[in-house]
Order: C-alpha cells, then sequence, then structure tokens
C-alpha cells in the first residue's frame, strides 16, 4: 500500500500543478485546445490509481468498485474546477465534461483488461463502443481545430466569407443575434452599447497587403451605423491604443468599404501598429438610433505590395 499511495500523492501534486498553476500556453486556439486535451489523460491516470487503491487496499470488488472509483474520481474533477474560479483560472462545464471522458475511459479500459472479471462477449462489445466514443469525444476538438487552421490560412488573404461553418471557429459575438445564411452572416444587434462580432486570430502578418475590404449590407430602411476596430497583439485596453472608424450605410445599401491599412497601422495614437502581428477584426454596430440589422458577407485584405 505505501508503494501506491506514494504515486498516488505524486500523482496528485502533478496534477494540481497542471491544473492549477497558469501554464506556459499562447493565448490562441491551438494554445487552449492543446491544454484542454490534457484534462482527459490526466483524469484517466487519476481513475486507475482510484481503481487500484480500492481493489487492492480496500479489497472492494464488483460493481461496487467502478461506481465508488467512478464516482470519486467525477467529483474530483468537478471540485477541481470549482476551487480554479477564485484562483483566477478559466473554469467550465467544458472541462468537467472532459474529465468525466477520461474517467469512464479508464472504467472502459480497467473492465477490458481485468482479469478477475471476465466479460462475456456481449459486455465486451459494449465495452469496445463505451471506449471508441471516448476516444472520439477526446479527439474531435483537436481534429476541429486543426480543420479551423487548414480552413483560415488556405483561403487568406480573405478573413472570412461566411462559405463555411467553419468560419464560425474565429469568431465571438456579443449583444447580437447572428446566423449564416447565403453566403453571409445575418445580424441582428441588441439595443445594447457596441454590440459586435470579433474576428479573432487571423492570419497575423497583414505587412505584404495594402487595403482591408468589408462588404456589407444593410437590409433595415434606416441608415446603419457601425464601427470597424483592428487590434494587435500588443494591445492596450484604452480606446486610443488601437484602429478605430467609424462608418455609415444607407437604407437597404450594399457596398464595399476600403480601408488603407497605413490609416489601420497609425492607428494607435502613441505608436505604430504592428501589422505582422495582427491579433482582431471587431464589427460593432454604434449607440444610438438607427439600423440594428446587418449582413456580413466578407471580410479580406487587397492588393499586394511589391
Amino acid at each position: 500500500m505505501a508503494r501506491r499511495l506514494f504515486l498516488l500523492i505524486a500523482f496528485v501534486v502533478v496534477a494540481a500543478a497542471l491544473l492549477f498553476v497558469q501554464l506556459p500556453m499562447p493565448p490562441t486556439y491551438a494554445g487552449r485546445t492543446i491544454e484542454n486535451s490534457g484534462h482527459t489523460p490526466l483524469f484517466l491516470i487519476g481513475t486507475l490509481f482510484i481503481l487500484s487503491i480500492l481493489r487492492h487496499d480496500f479489497r472492494i470488488e464488483g460493481v461496487r468498485l467502478y461506481a465508488f472509483s467512478g464516482l470519486i474520481a467525477a467529483v474530483a474533477g468537478l471540485t477541481s474546477e470549482v476551487i480554479q474560479g477564485p484562483l483566477g483560472r478559466d473554469s467550465s462545464w467544458e472541462d468537467v465534461l472532459a474529465d468525466c471522458v477520461g474517467v469512464l475511459l479508464a472504467l472502459a479500459l480497467y473492465a477490458l483488461f481485468d482479469r478477475r472479471r471476465r466479460l462475456g462477449t456481449a459486455a465486451r462489445v459494449a465495452v469496445l463502443l463505451i471506449v471508441a466514443g471516448c476516444l472520439v469525444a477526446y479527439v474531435a476538438p483537436i481534429v476541429s481545430m486543426v480543420r479551423a487552421y487548414l480552413h483560415r490560412d488556405g483561403q487568406f488573404p480573405v478573413l472570412v466569407n461566411f462559405d463555411s461553418r467553419l468560419d464560425l471557429y474565429w469568431m465571438y459575438s456579443y449583444g447580437l443575434k447572428r446566423e449564416i445564411r447565403d453566403g453571409a452572416l445575418d445580424i441582428e444587434y441588441d439595443a445594447g452599447q457596441y454590440p459586435g462580432v470579433s474576428f479573432f486570430e487571423p492570419v497575423p502578418d497583414w505587412s505584404r497587403y495594402g487595403t482591408l475590404v468589408i462588404e456589407v449590407e444593410n437590409p433595415a430602411d434606416e441608415v446603419l451605423h457601425f464601427g470597424v476596430r483592428v487590434h494587435d497583439k500588443g494591445h492596450g485596453r484604452e480606446f486610443a491604443d488601437r484602429f478605430n472608424r467609424r462608418l455609415e450605410l444607407g437604407p437597404h445599401e450594399r457596398r464595399e468599404f476600403t480601408i488603407p491599412l497605413d490609416d489601420i497601422r497609425r492607428g494607435p495614437r502613441n505608436r505604430l501598429m504592428n501589422m505582422a502581428q495582427i491579433s482582431d477584426v471587431t464589427v460593432f454596430r454604434l449607440h444610438g438610433a438607427g439600423s440594428t440589422r446587418m449582413r456580413l458577407y466578407s471580410i479580406r485584405l487587397g492588393w499586394m505590395r511589391a
């Protein structure tokens, strides 16, 4: 028991460091996906430890062994997420689900290779299906991440044109309803202040291009007042430390707005924007009267520099 207890304590220390210490991961889609992917194998190993200790040191067998092990490990996963909130770490139900996938995978693998309790043919098939389902659940976010990066890089210098739902992986919105329809993003803004949609982590190097082109339509009977904001990776939180431009679109008007990238480069008040490290582009509605609807067709870079 002493050896297993020592290994368990060592594992808990390592797990706590991975869960509660800020890891040197870049704040990117890939970084978040890689960091989140650690939850499942971590709880798989932890559950195997619990199974071994409950069987060999507490003499628990049969269904009770799997029930107690799964319950202990699942509660540990939920507790770890609750604790992370006050510590300034990101906690989410998605992480809890990833923890539970690891727990379930451990239980299934342990049952599959359990020499003391042989499974019948039907039970073995069921356990194999559980293992396959857990592996699919684990791999799916990684596959989605790879597909999203390939799509993003493949269509550059188009940043977004809504011909694929993979474009949604690179955007988040606040204060609006949105839906891709007929090759455009239909947006209905709420009445709150500055609702918008941000396209984050584009291909960051814009230094070889000359313009930013935004194709947009106002389907309403009122004038649409909106703004465009561009940040680089060195952006501070101040309004003056980014590119900001107010634009206007007449009722039922569709047009392309062309913004020189040199204007964007000179956007921050006290410095030049780093055009090789662009981090996001935001399209938002300006506060006040006017249209609350927009159809966004594309955002792209125009003409390459010699």
